[in-house]
């Protein structure tokens, strides 16, 4: 087992899926709300799913820079945590305002870090937890490329009193190696463990769970 690690599945579009994710040891699941997505759904079709849905694991929301109506239509969905990527260009007032909304104990910022950027000291206020996923130019994560596991420890070794979530290229195969590299204590997958984007591919959940409760 792993020990004291919590995992979220995310890019979930289906109930099937959901429930599959659970079965492996999920502590989290995670529903994008992002049109440019391959694995987005509309507010109205995860209503629909989660009437299947076990009330635990945890759900969260992944908004992309989101408005006010978007924020309000994922309170309403009855979202555990509202998980926000955005570009490191906006402004400090609308961070706030979105951590005003949502609470720092339900929102997860997602900033999106070039290489040569780590996250600025006025965002910890913000949130308690916060997600470092691989950087893309054109993309807001989903990239299925592993990202700067040594930049991921730096900043939770800085931080220990937030929660840092690693997220970019993590598979049932290189899990562990990742957890060993950065110290992470909660982990997000997502192409990792799909036969097609938005498709969770249920061997290799089975996989995840199989390396989570053995790991030596």
């Amino acid at each position: 087992m792993i020990h004291g690690l919590t995992v979220k599945i995310c890019g979930l579009t289906s109930a099937e899926d959901a429930l599959a994710a659970a079965r492996a040891g999920a502590g989290c699941l995670g529903f994008i709300f992002y049109p440019k997505s391959p694995r987005a759904l509309t507010m109205e079709q995860f209503r629909a799913l989660a009437r299947r849905l076990p009330a635990a694991p945890k759900r969260a929301a992944v908004l992309v820079e989101p408005g006010l109506t978007e924020i309000t239509a994922a309170q309403q969905a009855g979202f555990d945590f509202i998980q926000i990527h955005f570009q490191t260009s906006v402004p400090l007032a609308r961070l706030r305002e979105w951590s005003e909304l949502i609470g720092p104990a339900r929102l997860w910022l997602a900033p999106k870090l070039p290489p040569e950027t780590d996250l600025s000291p006025l965002l910890l206020p913000l949130a308690e937890t916060f997600l470092l996923d691989t950087f893309h130019a054109e993309k807001f994560g989903g990239t299925g490329e592993t990202g700067d596991w040594s930049k991921f420890r730096r900043h939770r070794t800085a931080c220990p009193g937030k929660t840092w979530v690693l997220s970019g290229g993590l598979n049932p195969g290189n899990l562990a190696a990742a957890i060993a590299a950065t110290g992470a204590s909660f982990a997000d997958l997502n192409s990792g463990v799909e036969a097609a984007p938005g498709v969770k591919d249920h061997a290799k959940l089975q996989a995840l769970a199989d390396r989570l409760w053995t790991y030596p």
